[in-house]
């Protein structure tokens, strides 16, 4: 109970803890100071208080990783270039965190070709991601995808030209084919057909 209080970090995309990572090319912390903690410097909202836990005592250092990765998902925002940074920065994290993550998210922008300087993935980037984090995170069983309201166009219909809908379902096959619990926000209630669809034809697949 003292833990989920003292490390509980807020966030502006959803109601559950997420540890929201940025990308500041490699310049990832170095293991010298804070022995298995290795986290981005961009980490969103962290402000120090979880790395001077850390930092405490080897005890209290085991207990706190093994509480903030088992417990918060490992959400990579938009502009995290999962190409070049994503294995650098989960080689950066000690094995023991490694095999605690169970839950990764990404944040999910769609239709961003006219916004200058937003990065848009292509879904062979979310392939390739999918490849890294099967090898590398023993435990990882769940994906979380923020669809971010600004570029996200909601249909109810997945067959047709409806990008959106093609959108969603593509990224529910990727990471379906490896297993995983898919859970998609924040998508409009009246749109959840989108996701039974999807479901199912990931299901048929399998």
């Amino acid at each position: 109970m003292i833990y989920e209080y003292a490390i509980s970090i807020p966030n502006d995309y959803m109601d559950r803890p997420l540890i929201v990572v940025n990308d500041k090319s490699n310049a990832f912390t170095t293991r010298g100071r804070y022995r298995a903690l290795s986290m981005c410097p961009s980490w969103v909202g962290e402000e120090g208080k979880v790395r001077s836990l850390l930092s405490v005592n080897r005890q209290l250092h085991a207990e706190v990783e093994d509480y903030l990765y088992s417990h918060n998902t490992l959400f990579f925002l938009n502009a995290f270039n999962l190409d070049d940074h994503l294995a650098a920065f989960l080689d950066t994290l000690s094995a023991t965190a490694r095999n605690r993550i169970r839950s990764v998210g990404f944040e999910i922008c769609f239709f961003v070709h006219s916004q200058t300087g937003m990065p848009k993935r292509s879904l062979k980037e979310y392939e390739r991601a999918a490849r890294v984090l099967e090898e590398k995170l023993p435990t990882w069983s769940a994906v979380i995808f923020y669809l971010d309201p600004r570029f996200y166009f909601p249909s109810g219909a997945v067959e047709g030209g409806d990008l959106s809908a093609r959108g969603v379902y593509e990224l529910a096959r990727i990471f379906g084919r490896w297993r995983k619990d898919l859970h998609f926000f924040a998508l409009p209630s009246i749109h959840r057909g989108v996701m039974d669809d999807t479901l199912c034809r990931v299901q048929l697949g399998r």
